[in-house]
């Protein structure tokens, strides 16, 4: 079968849109493959018949054999690659629909093609796709296999990857699931926009699984993958109207890396999911402040009020540049008098009045991050 039956239903119903006659397409062996008549469909076309039997290059019908099952109307064979694959038959008067063979024939020849070329490139993508699950996820992959299928495949594991993922917002993502909304359409068309912003050369690589959008990007700069995965997510954004993030990983340094890459570029996109501000995020740039606005912002205002609830004024003030300045440098009590220009012993006197007034303290972890977080709400 060179084309499949509800590809060649599609191509049918389309074209009896346009010259209102019923259509049919028949199979390398004569047998109506798909019809705008539903009663013709899966019977035997003598006409199609002859023209595969004696390589006719069109045969006219000028009358209805009901006997025979032929209708009166023109047949002209589909040849793909120089081979013919099936037939064409427009259904009516010869006289009316001859006008329209060579164009039915043509157009019936670049779809079937389309079509053909879209499901190899379909069939590659899937190949990919299992490809680069296998390197990313496999438990023991085989250096040696997985070389040779990326050979293949046109892919280079030992060049370094930048990793990439991106991936919808959590409720937009689990709407777009529902069966209603057609997931694998979407996924498919979310897999075309990535690659046409990657390009097809074959050195970057793309792939939608596990309901993310997977990224590699060959020899890839840090503003140009920065300038690719921003215009994929706008790209993303812009077709189904939802918010789109994204982690972007350093580069790996040998074939099994790309697995630490990976999980850099998630955690990154973790940072980002979380950040009003920075939709697309580097695994250099995730630190406390980006994990911080993850907190909702009426959290943050109660943990402020909360912390200096019995301090007001110049007193609260105060409190705040000792917390600000011990942060500032890293904790070093010796560096921190030096920012204040006082005694080592003032400023641990101030620490102490931290502790005092607010219940915290700056030297237990658990409870200065709680007095790093009210600081910085209070800014």
């Amino acid at each position: 079968m060179f084309i499949g039956r509800g590809d060649a239903q599609h191509i049918v119903d389309e074209m009896k849109t346009s010259i209102h006659r019923d259509i049919n397409i028949m199979d390398g062996e004569g047998v109506i493959l798909a019809s705008t008549n539903p009663t013709r469909q899966g019977k035997l076309h003598q006409g199609a018949l002859r023209i595969i039997r004696e390589g006719l290059p069109e045969l006219t019908i000028w009358e209805d054999d009901p006997e025979a099952g032929v209708q009166r109307g023109i047949n002209l064979p589909i040849v793909l690659d120089g081979q013919l694959a099936g037939v064409i038959g427009v259904t009516g008067d010869p006289a009316e629909v001859s006008v329209f063979g060579d164009i039915i024939k043509r157009m019936t020849e670049i779809m079937v093609e389309s079509i053909r070329q879209q499901e190899q490139s379909d069939l590659l993508d899937r190949a990919k796709s299992l490809f680069v699950e296998n390197w990313l996820f496999s438990d023991a992959p085989d250096l040696s296999e997985l070389e040779v299928r990326g050979r293949l495949l046109g892919l280079d594991i030992a060049a370094p990857y930048t990793v990439a993922i991106l991936r919808l917002a959590e409720d937009d993502s689990a709407r777009l699931r529902r069966p209603e909304d057609l997931w694998e359409v979407r996924s498919s068309m979310f897999l075309r926009m990535a690659q046409n912003r990657i390009g097809r050369n074959g050195r970057n690589f793309c792939a939608v699984m596990k309901n993310q959008i997977i990224v590699l990007l060959c020899r890839s700069g840090r503003k140009d993958a920065f300038n690719v995965i921003s215009r994929v997510r706008a790209d993303i954004e812009g077709y189904c109207g939802v918010r789109v993030s994204g982690g972007i990983s350093s580069a790996s340094r040998d074939p099994l890396d790309i697995r630490r890459c990976y999980l850099e570029a998630r955690t990154a996109g973790a940072a980002a999911a979380q950040s009003p501000r920075h939709p697309i995020v580097f695994y250099d740039q995730v630190s406390l402040e980006f994990i911080l606005e993850s907190i909702p912002a009426a959290i943050r205002r109660d943990l402020c009020h909360m912390v200096f609830s019995s301090c007001q004024g110049e007193e609260r003030e105060e409190l705040l540049r000792t917390i600000r300045v011990y942060f500032e440098c890293d904790g070093d009590i010796r560096a921190c008098a030096e920012r204040c220009c006082v005694h080592r012993n003032t400023f641990q006197y101030r620490m102490d009045r931290v502790k005092k007034r607010t219940g915290y303290s700056l030297r237990v972890p658990r409870e200065s991050f709680l007095l790093y977080l009210a600081a910085r709400e209070a800014d």
